[in-house]
């Protein structure tokens, strides 16, 4: 998967992307969204996930999704977790 293309996608739904890598065959790529909340981009099929940091070095990793739709609903969901816990 392409993580250069998603990001523009994202830009495009008004998810403005801070920093991204492409997947290599060591790692999976990442869009990074916020400070808490990133895109995990795998080298292998088109399924990305919403990764949220719940603590220092403690994560949520939401299902991955084919669907561009249901990844946009994830990635909603995380940033309003991420604020919640930065406003609670």
């Amino acid at each position: 998967m392409n993580a250069q293309a998603l990001a523009e996608k994202l830009n495009k739904h008004g998810f403005t992307p801070t920093a991204l890598s492409e997947p290599s065959k060591r790692e999976d790529g990442i869009i990074v969204i916020t400070d808490g909340v990133h895109i995990q981009v795998p080298l292998h099929g088109d399924e990305p996930n919403v990764v949220r940091e719940i603590s220092k070095g403690d994560y949520e990793f939401y299902d991955a999704h084919k669907s561009f739709e249901r990844l946009l609903d994830d990635l909603k969901a995380a940033l309003q977790d991420e604020k919640a816990m930065r406003l609670g």
